[in-house]
């Protein structure tokens, strides 16, 4: 079955680099491009076997973490990668948590942004990674996630599955003092429910096993 990948870059000079790039290396695959989140979501739902969106993040109209968010929940299956010349910090960690396994600096070399781009596509990266010309860093773990050890331990039974109430019983704590610290911790997750809560701590693997 042909494999698909999609670049949504508005970025004509950019875009046109990244086209015959990925042709070559992927030359089993068929490469697609689009100048825009949204015109990228529907070329998305015309192709076979989608298995790697590469995304700008300052895109026209639909853009950013919600950009990233709408590509990762149409197309799970598909390995997002951010793609930005950007170097704030909350811009990566609010790509990784929407979805992205990667945020790839436009300025890194050729080789360094094809190794991060297979090994995401071979199941190598253990952690999303932010890649930077000068070195890879995973963006966030429990160590500088900034909660003090009474939320990390309600995180950690966050992600057993544990109710709010059962949370209080385990800590010694009000329920609803485990909800003002719940509260906190979606906002450093950037998260807005439980569900979002889980699949960040999954990903980012914040808690043993």
């Amino acid at each position: 079955m042909t494999n698909s990948v999609l670049i949504i870059e508005d970025h004509p000079l950019y875009r046109d680099a990244l086209i015959p790039l990925l042709e070559e290396v992927f030359d089993d695959s068929k490469v697609m491009a689009a100048t825009s989140a949204e015109e990228g979501l529907s070329l998305a739902a015309k192709l076979p076997n989608l298995r790697l969106i590469l995304l700008d993040l300052n895109l026209p109209g639909l853009c950013g973490r919600e950009a990233v968010a709408a590509f990762y929940q149409s197309y799970p299956r598909a390995i997002t990668i951010v793609i930005s010349s950007s170097e704030d910090r909350r811009d990566v960690s609010a790509s990784l948590r929407a979805g992205a396994r990667a945020f790839i600096s436009k300025h890194v070399s050729r080789t360094v942004m094809l190794d991060t781009i297979h090994r995401a596509l071979s199941g190598k990266l253990s952690n999303p990674e932010w890649v930077r010309p000068s070195h890879q860093s995973v963006v966030v773990d429990e160590q500088t996630l900034p909660l003090n050890q009474r939320q990390l331990g309600i995180l950690t039974l966050l992600a057993r599955g544990c109710t709010n109430r059962e949370i209080a019983a385990q800590v010694g704590l009000a329920e609803i003092t485990v909800k003002q610290h719940i509260t906190v911790i979606f906002r450093v997750l950037g998260v807005e429910n439980r569900s979002q809560a889980l699949l960040a701590i999954r990903r980012f693997g914040l808690v043993p096993d």
